[in-house]
């Protein structure tokens, strides 16, 4: 009889045990699940930013390449002056 009231007594705490348990990894999960949304949100920024940044560097890089050409071409009409006088 007495192993039957500790048998009883030890499955009740253990089941308890699991139930804490149980609840513990829910919450972790669920704060889990919260860093995990805030990370992809986070690189979804990361990923917006730098294609942003690479589009504004080509918007840049074909500008001065436009600027290196009008110089060229703005030099090279000095030059034939120059060849004239």
């Amino acid at each position: 009889m007495a192993d039957e009231i500790t048998n009883s007594m030890l499955l009740e705490h253990i089941q308890a045990m699991k139930y804490e348990l149980q609840h513990q990894i829910a919450d972790v999960n669920t704060g889990l699940q919260k860093q995990i949304t805030v990370l992809q949100k986070d690189v979804h920024q990361i990923k917006e930013d730098m294609t942003q940044g690479f589009d504004d560097a080509k918007k840049d890089r074909q500008a001065l390449h436009e600027d290196l050409e009008e110089t060229m071409r703005v030099q090279g009409a000095h030059a034939e002056k120059l060849a004239h006088v």
